[in-house]
């Protein structure tokens, strides 16, 4: 679409046109114009929220629920300082976010005008990118880049500040199409090499985690790893990478994990991490697994080259997105010997498996043990603190 139109309309029809179907937002005076667009547009379902924290918190959600990033809108100043915990943990968990801030004008930047604040700077050291849009001929641009930013490499959120006046703007501009995500697929020499370290591996375990992880690349990375008995143990907060039902789930590392896991993971001699970035609360402060892994061989695959060899010196690094990668190795039928999977599952059911304890109040485990039998399939939310380690 090329007729002239306001700023906001402008964003909010390239929103469309990559794909958005739901934001979050605190109504705001600074983002008027976008609310005024978003009343003639339908397909955007429109959820109005009381705090700005929960704004982020709900769109980081949504961006880890559909592998799309998540779109927030704020006001500016505390708005938008109150949806930072979002953006954080976005960040944090690598998950596809858009926090879009309505802003002061343009002619009152650097003034300190009402509620100011420098957003690229603030928002800068958590998130992947942080911008303002000075030029509302140039919306299709900065959307379509901030879409891309959000879902490439190591998804994250993005961070897009809307001057006011910016955004009543009538202009004409070219609306941009979605663009599918660059593929990230391992080739056939990794992969070769891959088997090669498997096939003399006495004692592997795989990490799985990270983002990009869907039902399919579950159930793709587990017949893999019951086709040759690997042992399969999730990253923090990746419990559910892949069912936990399957013969090869070892259980899942972060605060408190089952102290048999943590023993095969200093003893393997193979480490296949598979999406995660392998961060401080998967590896107890750096200590299970240590940057140089003195006698084990890592095979770290990531979709983000910058993760590569950042922390943890991979033997051998492979750049590709865990869905990609789950298939190729899903099709490859390469020999390798059978490892033992089943002694793990078994450690992780005994483990996970409350016992009864004389003389408790309460017992939280025999709580989650009791929820996990009566609740199907569902997604269950928690806070944070000490207690969430129960779950």
């Amino acid at each position: 679409m090329t007729a002239k139109r306001t700023g906001g309309r402008i964003l909010v029809d390239n929103l469309v046109a990559q794909g958005c179907d739901r934001i979050f937002h605190v109504p705001g005076e600074s983002f008027l114009a976008v609310l005024d667009a978003l009343h003639d547009v339908p397909q955007i379902d429109v959820v109005t929220c009381r705090q700005e924290g929960g704004v982020g918190f709900m769109a980081c959600a949504d961006g880890a629920m559909t592998q799309r990033p998540g779109v927030a809108f704020v006001t500016r100043g505390p708005g938008a300082t109150n949806a930072s915990i979002g953006v954080h943990v976005a960040m944090q968990d690598s998950q596809p976010m858009i926090l879009f801030i309505g802003d002061v004008d343009r002619g009152m930047r650097d003034r300190e005008g009402f509620q100011e604040v420098d957003f690229t700077a603030f928002f800068s050291p958590i998130a992947k990118w942080a911008t303002r849009i000075e030029d509302a001929r140039r919306i299709p641009e900065y959307v379509a880049r901030a879409w891309n930013v959000a879902m490439s490499g190591r998804p994250g959120p993005v961070v897009v500040a809307l001057p006011e006046d910016m955004l009543c703007d009538v202009v004409e501009a070219v609306d941009r199409p979605e663009l599918a995500p660059a593929l990230q697929t391992p080739d056939g020499y990794d992969l070769e090499q891959m088997f090669e370290l498997l096939g003399s591996a006495k004692r592997p375990i795989a990490i799985v985690g990270g983002a990009s992880w869907d039902q399919d690349t579950g159930q793709d990375f587990a017949k893999f790893a019951e086709r040759i008995g690997l042992p399969v143990a999730g990253a923090f907060r990746r419990q559910d990478a892949i069912l936990n039902s399957s013969p090869v789930w070892a259980g899942n590392l972060g605060y408190g994990p089952n102290p048999k896991l943590v023993q095969r993971i200093k003893d393997a001699d193979v480490l296949l991490v598979v999406g995660a970035r392998i961060g401080e609360a998967t590896t107890d402060g750096y200590t299970l697994i240590t940057p140089d892994h003195p006698g084990q061989t890592l095979i770290h695959v990531h979709p983000d080259p910058n993760e590569l060899n950042r922390v943890y010196l991979a033997d051998l690094p492979i750049c590709a997105r865990p869905f990609e990668f789950a298939v190729s190795v899903a099709a490859d039928e390469a020999e390798l010997p059978a490892f033992d999977a089943a002694a793990a599952h078994a450690e992780w059911l005994e483990w996970s498996t409350p016992k009864p304890r004389e003389g408790v109040a309460l017992d939280l485990g025999q709580c989650v043990a009791a929820m996990r039998d009566r609740i199907p399939d569902a997604i269950i939310c928690n806070g944070a603190g000490n207690f969430s380690s129960w779950w």
